[in-house]
């Protein structure tokens, strides 16, 4: 990365990617007027922490594997490392901590959090079939709860000028992320993944700018290159970028990213035309493509990957899974079938973080040395 920001001299992009490299973890003394609230999941609105006069802050571990003795072993890295931060006193400026239901791990997470940590919590439960009977109703009833949690929580009304310019921001970072989106298989793919995750772990405001200000310099960077392998990248929350640089080192390049803190966080309509704006933000929830703990038909979510593989004209897809992640995991069986059914070839790998080391680089170029031998007869 730092040849990177060596090679572009441009202020707003080593910004982005400095925030991406600290992931937060500088927050206070970068921006001392702003107040953070951290979450763990896409589907837990952003809209309503801005609404609130807070930063969302995607809580990310840091490079520790240590395991709190308040989890058992076979929990993600993501659960054991930011609980563990959390014990150490990293998260104890937050405003508060919010918890969606994706998992019986997050679930199981928030209340030990509760009574272990220093920080207040707050639970949404959002549906898991997002388009069934009520589903819509349940969801809109959930946003009303956790706008009345919010507002206890800071002690001021949130009123519908404030869901309406969180709304406006929202749809304006999603639309500079598109068009970032847009740049990615002309650009390295551990730059486009910092970027997209720089604007989980900063200022919304901030980063919009920042993006805006840089995405004329990318456009000047980006340059077609016809010998790397396109890659399709699905999978969970990836806290750096080891992975994407050693695909990028071995020959390939991430072309579509439909990980947390990839593109998918920031894919899916927004729309503002309802009178009530928590109406918007709930169809848009809804409505954005499914990760594995939600979904609103049998195949959908595979038919999303696979149409977007065909649109970026993909070659092979990694299927990252965090060891003890049990969505992701039963997920990457029928998306891998899926996947080779459509002549798209796969390969799963399990990490315990982001991490990635030797064995994982002996993998990635064998798979990608065969697909580059298969391609060339």
């Amino acid at each position: 990365m730092s040849e990177i920001t060596e090679h572009v001299k441009n202020k707003s992009l080593e910004l982005l990617l400095e925030e991406a490299t600290l992931n937060g973890a500088a927050r206070i003394l970068r921006y001392p007027k702003s107040r953070f609230f951290g979450y763990f999941c896409s589907y837990f609105p952003e809209e309503l922490i801005l609404a609130a006069g807070l930063e969302p802050l995607r809580l990310l571990p840091d490079t520790g594997n240590s395991t709190p003795a308040e989890l058992p072993a076979y929990c993600c890295s993501l659960a054991k490392g930011t609980l563990d931060m959390e014990i150490r006193g990293k998260w104890q400026d937050l405003a508060g901590i919010g918890f969606t239901h994706t998992c019986d791990t997050m679930q199981c997470l928030s209340g030990i959090w509760a009574a272990s940590g220093h920080s207040k919590t707050i639970d949404i439960v959002p549906p898991v079939m997002l388009n069934t009977s009520g589903a819509s109703r349940y969801y809109l009833a959930e946003m009303h709860s956790l706008l009345n949690s919010l507002m206890a929580l800071t002690q001021n009304k949130i009123n519908k000028e404030a869901l309406q310019d969180a709304l406006k921001l929202c749809t304006y970072t999603r639309k500079l992320a598109t068009e970032l989106d847009a740049l990615r298989p002309d650009l390295p793919s551990q730059m486009v993944s910092s970027l997209m995750r720089a604007g989980q772990v900063m200022p919304r405001l901030d980063y919009s700018q920042a993006l805006e200000k840089c995405l004329p310099a990318l456009k000047e960077m980006a340059e077609p290159n016809q010998h790397r392998l396109k890659v399709l990248i699905s999978g969970a929350v990836v806290e750096n970028d080891s992975l994407f640089a050693m695909i990028e080192d071995l020959g390939g390049r991430v072309v579509a990213d439909d990980t947390c803190t990839g593109y998918r966080h920031y894919s899916g309509p927004t729309v503002m035309e309802a009178e009530d704006p928590l109406v918007d933000i709930v169809r848009r929830y809804t409505e954005m493509p499914p990760c594995p703990c939600k979904n609103r038909s049998l195949n959908e979510r595979m038919a999303y990957l696979n149409d977007l593989a065909h649109q970026r004209q993909v070659k092979c897809a990694i299927i990252v899974i965090r060891k003890y992640c049990d969505p992701h995991a039963w997920d990457a069986v029928a998306l891998s079938e899926s996947f080779r059914n459509s002549g798209i070839r796969t390969l799963t790998l399990e990490l315990e973080g982001a991490d990635v080391g030797g064995q994982e680089r002996t993998r990635l170029q064998a798979f990608l040395e065969s697909m580059k031998a298969d391609s060339e007869l």
